[in-house]
């Protein structure tokens, strides 16, 4: 299984969405620069969390993208799915049968195995579903702070 890189894009720009100081909408060119992504690239990944309901949009000279959700209301399996959608990851293609003789034998073979990746699965989207957005901002007893991400110079940090 190999996920897009637009989920670890996405999980950070949900942390500069929450840890925005007062909830202000953050244009898409500040998370562009600072992920440094393309703009339009960075507007696909946005454009499927605002369609998954995680992400708000407000157009307009004060407009931007906030939070839809309190961090503890967004698990990973949310995220994972807004990028990657919500259908299995196991989709078989018939491709034994083709090959091999005796189908009857292949067939329920090819069945216990589908059972062990959607059984793997299962436990996948069970532990995603465990973990919040919120518990990644807190740090021993301590939450992280806000910053205000408009006003931060990415030059200062090199």
């Amino acid at each position: 299984m190999k996920m897009k890189s637009g989920v670890e894009q996405a999980i950070c720009i949900l942390i500069m969405l929450a840890t925005q100081i007062e909830q202000r909408p953050i244009k898409s060119t500040i998370l562009s620069k600072r992920l440094a992504v393309s703009d339009s690239y960075l507007k696909k990944v946005m454009r499927s969390l605002v369609v998954s309901g995680l992400v708000d949009s407000e157009a307009g000279k004060d407009g931007g993208f906030r939070l839809n959700r309190t961090p503890e209301e967004i698990t990973m399996l949310h995220i994972y799915e807004a990028i990657e959608g919500t259908h299995s990851f196991v989709r078989p293609t018939n491709l034994a049968e083709k090959v091999f003789l005796r189908a009857d034998k292949i067939r329920d073979k090819k069945q216990e195995v589908l059972e062990v990746f959607f059984d793997a699965e299962q436990q996948f989207k069970t532990r995603l579903k465990q973990y919040t957005l919120g518990s990644l901002l807190v740090e021993g007893s301590d939450r992280i702070g806000a910053a205000d991400w408009e006003s931060i110079d990415l030059s200062a940090e090199n």
